[in-house]
């Protein structure tokens, strides 16, 4: 049987194949077997994976691998290869998450908003820092705390 296409893979997509249960990555291996002989049946995605295409690996539908069809570009016998993105379970979107981030692209409903950066930017007034040797100014809660206590506790 002859390859239609050539094969490449993003060198962690290749950890992600090592790190599958061994029924999964058998099947796997089997799945992209046969898309290079051209008779897989890879889905398109869309969003911010438009261009590449999910394979189902278990009947539950819970490990998928993303792979693309793209121009070769160091094999001499294909003009096609199939380049697998990533590989591991759709829970959590986990397998389109790390195929985005290989691809250097971002989905806009990941994207945090304004009001969730200025909150992981916010500092708490209640956190202490050390800088140059000093701590930073209590809260005015702590203040009162002081004042209030008796003066053998200070």
């Amino acid at each position: 049987m002859t390859a239609r296409y050539g094969f490449a893979a993003h060198p962690d997509a290749l950890l992600d194949l090592r790190r599958l249960p061994e029924e999964i990555r058998d099947r796997a291996l089997l799945e992209l077997q046969r898309l290079v002989h051209g008779e897989g049946t890879a889905h398109p995605l869309r969003g911010a994976l438009d261009g590449a295409h999910k394979v189902v690996l278990d009947p539950e539908a819970r490990w998928r691998l993303v792979v693309e069809y793209r121009d070769t570009r160091y094999d001499l016998h294909h003009d096609q290869e199939v380049f697998l993105i990533a590989a591991g379970p759709r829970r959590g979107y986990t397998v389109y998450r790390d195929a985005q981030l290989r691809l250097g692209r971002i989905n806009e409903r990941d994207a945090p908003s304004p009001e969730q950066l200025a909150a992981a930017r916010a500092r708490s007034p209640h956190a202490l820092r050390a800088r140059n040797g000093r701590q930073a100014a209590a809260s005015p809660r702590t203040e009162l705390h002081r004042a209030a206590a008796p003066a053998h506790n200070r």
